[in-house]
């Protein structure tokens, strides 16, 4: 159409200061065009994205302070959509869900296939379950070559090139031949089944945006940093046609050099017909900057709690203009409403995008495919198993039988699968079982006592729902009514709507299982490799929309949502590289050379629009915290952007250290006192003098006396548990321990002879003790089989050494447990205890104390005849570990050796970093050196102190304290969380 004058716009496109309120510009803008103020429905307003709409309203109702009609107010996508419907090309097309065009794709490139047109297509078009993923990334690139006006001969004239210059084979040259015929069957396909993408939706209404009639006297363009191609076109006809006017935000920020120009907002304005009123900010905000570093998200959102209760205190109703917390990625969404929002006295709005893949809800379900994909035949593998039951909406089920009245269950302490689980987590611990059949464990079950275990008789509908309804599936439609079924089992009997926005993830989830239910792709077959994987894509790429109204309140929103808002204050967490700017990843199809061919967006370009939108969100902000880890060891860099802050301020400044960063303050959580130190008890000390010592609760008191109490005396210790995919590294030592006794046990109290079958010997020994443990080689998880292959790998370079070195030994004896009283003096004695791994006499008559480790921490004494040991710290830094002394005293006990202490010595063997280039020496760390004074080191050092620890214990005077030396002790202690509560 041609705009009438009526129509035009006669004043100038606007360009803003970065900083100032673009919503209320616009507002004061639209009633200066409309002196009666009330109706505003011949005007439209275009911004980027929806929240902003939320924003004018509220504006416009301020200024006019009464009922009014609201100009017609789009994001770009609704707006595209609206043209592109308006348009002989777009009428009677419907939105598609990602489902439906992902079959879409499917077949179109099947009919290619079948019209043997690329011989590349038959290894992703085979089945659906092999072409799903390339579908996905087909999709996207589709969206974009119409978003960006690509068409199908450009992308034909532009793959030899980018081909020639890329040095590419034509063996290698993947699936870039494929793309312009795909693509052009793909629009046609769209056409003709009336659907819409994305994409489309641009294309089209970029072709057709010149032939429109219009029911907009004036169209405002807002808030915009970068446009697609698709989108200039657009802006160029509608500045053209004089309908339009185009409002940005530009130039510096407070926090960047004053000949700052953005290269996307000269491109924007390159398109636009009109001239430009460039406004400037002659009264720029006072602002604040705080930077504050954490080691982790959490040390983060701690810190963020004392900038709450500093500056929210007695705070009236928050405008929704004044407080924002600002999300760059999703993963701290969930931690920033249950430490900051959860109790608050004030209303808030959540307004972004969460992945569906980071719910509760998709990792039960995926459970349950791994519990599929596991399965041997009816036997399944534990910790999967585990892992299902153990999900809090199912272990929370509280099931009843129909009979069962209200008041009943109302009545029941523990009706839900809480104690049920628990008891099957032992059981199977207990039983060592790696694989398992259902039937099993409801017979282990069977016996309870329903009154102690009354959820105990509805286990066989538990497997049911969660295990037996999903054997034997082949279809994808059949797999999302299974699991549509067990969400609605656990809405019904169970807590899951009661956890936090569980409303929203349920309805996400509904929806994209309704989506795989219904229509072509339910009748597609897969396996349950196949359907795990297509559900893992999917919910990766759902974002579960928080709307974020009614608008009042503190805000927490998705960086992108605070396109065109300010705020006075602004928190943002997580502002990590690779969170923001966010990590951008190698495009299997789409490699850089094509897309600079197509003159698509490259990753700079996409690096440089997220700076303009955090200087923009910035500049707008009277006070300004930002948070952020640093810790190299898991790769945590602060971001770009704050380096850039700090580097613009210090060169303002003309000195380092302008921006303080604060870090995270350490202290003993509130509320929970410390248990320490732990007084001695007359109970106690008759327990510790009946005491049979070993070496580890020896070592375990001269780390921390505490850990001492809480694991000997209290008894409390960590439960055994089936670790998911994982062999825990105690049974890794019991079980190298059991494959070298068998291996060595034909030469007790016999000469070592090695010969040259003792490999094959060595790995079936080997074999065995695995399926005693792991149950058949069929049963045996990917875990196991990688760990078989390590173990004997070290095992084999063991048995190198040991020929070199063990050959022609007297094997005195394996795994010998033995006890001795030792005198304390003043007729006082206790017991002490230990097994020794391996005992053996070598050539020069030497008796050896040797003890396998496969751990990484080999620990010796480091003490000589001049040190002193006269309390716990100097026997803690010299003695280190009283394992190889007191296995000298114990076999010196045990076999009568009675000849001094220089003919005896003790080594420990280190089997963890073995390699086929170790010598002896990597092998064997040996207690006493050559030249050491063996008597005085056992009779002066070793002997006292061990003595005076023992004592130390026994010495009522003497508490249980923390001791708080070694952090990474802590870290590791299982009590230091919930007992210990100082470490």
């Amino acid at each position: 159409m041609k705009a009438s004058k009526s129509h035009k716009f006669r004043q100038q496109h606007v360009s803003l200061p970065l900083g100032s309120s673009l919503v209320g510009w616009l507002a004061k803008d639209i009633l200066a065009r409309e002196p009666e103020g009330r109706d505003l429905s011949g005007t439209a307003v275009v911004f980027p994205g929806r929240r902003p709409a939320l924003y004018l309203r509220r504006e416009l109702g301020r200024l006019i302070g009464g009922p009014f009609h609201p100009p017609r107010i789009f994001d770009i996508d609704s707006f595209m959509a609206y043209t592109a419907g308006r348009s002989p090309g777009g009428s009677g097309r419907r939105d598609a869900g990602q489902v439906e065009l992902l079959h879409l794709v499917y077949a179109t490139a099947r009919d290619m296939e079948a019209d043997g047109e690329h011989l590349l297509l038959p290894a992703v078009t085979s089945s659906f379950e092999g072409f799903f993923f390339w579908g996905l990334k087909f999709l996207d690139l589709f969206d974009e070559f119409g978003t960006e006006l690509v068409s199908p001969a450009r992308i034909k004239q532009a793959v030899p090139s980018a081909l020639a210059d890329a040095g590419i084979t034509e063996e290698a040259r993947g699936l870039w031949p494929v793309l312009p015929g795909l693509y052009s069957k793909w629009l046609d396909a769209l056409a003709g089944n009336s659907l819409w993408s994305r994409g489309e939706k641009y294309r089209i209404a970029a072709e057709h945006v010149d032939r429109l009639e219009w029911p907009f006297s004036k169209i405002y363009l807002a808030g915009f940093a970068a446009l697609n191609r698709a989108e200039e076109k657009v802006f160029s006809v509608l500045t053209r046609l004089g309908i339009a006017r185009v409002v940005v935000q530009d130039g510096p920020s407070p926090w960047t050099v004053n000949d700052v120009r953005w290269k996307h907002l000269e491109r924007l304005r390159s398109v636009c017909h009109g001239t430009w009123d460039h406004q400037i900010n002659r009264s720029p905000n006072h602002q604040f900057l705080h930077l504050h570093q954490g080691f982790d998200l959490h040390s983060q959102i701690h810190m963020a709690e004392d900038v709450f209760a500093r500056n929210l205190e007695d705070r009236g109703g928050l405008a929704p203009d004044q407080e924002a917390v600002v999300l760059p990625g999703p993963e701290p969404l969930i931690p920033v409403l249950s430490r900051l929002f959860e109790d608050a006295a004030f209303p808030y709005n959540i307004s972004m995008g969460y992945p569906l893949e980071r719910t509760a809800l998709a990792r039960l379900l995926a459970s349950v495919f791994d519990a599929q994909e596991g399965r041997i035949n009816d036997k399944y593998y534990a910790p999967h198993y585990l892992a299902v039951l153990r999900h809090p909406y199912i272990k929370s089920l509280r099931l009843h039988s129909p009979s069962t009245s209200d008041q009943q269950i109302t009545r029941s302490t523990d009706s839900s699968l809480r104690s049920v689980v628990h008891f099957l987590e032992a059981w199977l611990a207990r039983e060592k079982r790696s694989f398992v059949r259902l039937e099993e464990l409801e017979k282990a079950i069977a016996h309870l006592d329903e009154k102690d275990f009354p959820a105990s008789q509805f286990l066989p509908h538990v497997h049911q729902m969660c295990f037996k309804a999903f054997e034997g599936l082949k279809k994808i439609g059949e797999h999302a009514t299974a699991l549509k079924s067990l969400l609605e089992w656990t809405v019904e009997y169970g807590a899951a709507t009661g956890y936090p926005l569980s409303g929203e993830f349920m309805t996400a989830m509904a929806g994209l299982l309704d989506e795989l239910e219904a229509g072509p792709v339910s009748r597609e077959a897969a396996s349950a490799t196949g359907i795990h994987s297509l559900f893992c894509h999917l919910v990766r790429q759902t974002r579960i929309p928080f709307q974020g109204v009614p608008l009042e309140g503190f805000q927490i929103l998705g960086f992108l949502e605070t396109r065109c808002l300010e705020f006075q204050r602004v928190m943002i967490f997580d502002l990590n590289e690779g969170v923001l700017p966010p990590e951008s990843r190698p495009d299997p199809i789409m490699p850089p050379d094509l897309r600079k061919y197509l003159g698509l967006p490259d990753k700079k370009q996409a690096v440089e629009i997220s700076r303009y939108h955090f200087q923009r969100l910035l500049a707008g902000a009277g006070e300004i915290h930002l948070f952020f880890s640093e810790d190299k060891g898991k790769g945590l860099v602060r971001s770009r952007f704050i380096e850039e802050l700090i580097w613009e301020a210090e060169k303002r400044a003309g000195r380092r250290d302008v921006i303080p960063i604060h870090g995270p303050v350490m202290f003993q959580r509130p509320g929970i006192p410390s248990a320490l130190p732990v007084k001695k008890s007359p109970q106690v000390i008759d327990f510790l003098s009946a005491f049979t010592f070993s070496a580890t609760a020896l070592d375990t008191y001269l780390s921390c006396p505490f850990r001492f109490y809480a694991k000997y005396v209290l008894g409390l210790d960590a439960p055994d548990v089936i670790d998911r995919d994982e062999i825990d590294p105690l049974l890794v030592g019991t079980l190298v321990h059991d494959i070298l006794r068998e291996f060595y046990l034909p030469w007790l109290d016999r000469e070592i002879q090695f010969s040259a079958d003792r490999d094959n010997d060595l790995m079936t020994k080997s074999d065995m003790a695995l399926e005693g443990t792991f149950g058949s080689k069929a049963e045996w998880s990917g875990s196991v089989r990688l760990f078989r292959e390590v173990l004997l790998y070290r095992l084999s370079n063991f048995l190198r050494l040991e020929r070199e070195h063990a050959q022609g030994h007297m094997l005195m004896g394996l795994e010998v447990p033995c006890k001795m009283d030792l005198n304390l003096g003043r007729g006082r004695k206790v017991r002490v205890k230990g097994v020794l791994d391996r005992v053996e006499k070598d050539r020069k008559g030497t008796v050896w104390v040797i003890d396998y480790k496969t751990g990484s921490r080999i620990q010796l004494p480091r003490a000589t005849v001049a040190s002193k040991v006269s309390g716990r710290e100097t026997i803690k830094q010299e003695i280190v570990s009283f394992q190889m002394p007191m296995y000298l005293l114990l076999c010196d006990r045990y076999y009568g050796l009675g000849s001094g202490w220089s003919g005896i010595n003790a080594a420990l063997y280190g089997l963890r970093g073995l390699a086929g280039s170790s010598n002896l020496n990597a092998l064997r760390a040996v207690l006493f050196k050559q030249g050491d004074s063996q008597d005085k080191i056992v009779k002066d050092i070793y002997v006292p102190a061990l003595k005076a620890i023992i004592e130390e214990i026994l010495d009522p005077e003497v508490p249980f304290a923390h001791d708080p030396s070694d952090f990474g002790h802590c870290r590791t202690c299982p009590y230091s969380r919930r007992l210990c509560k100082v470490g």
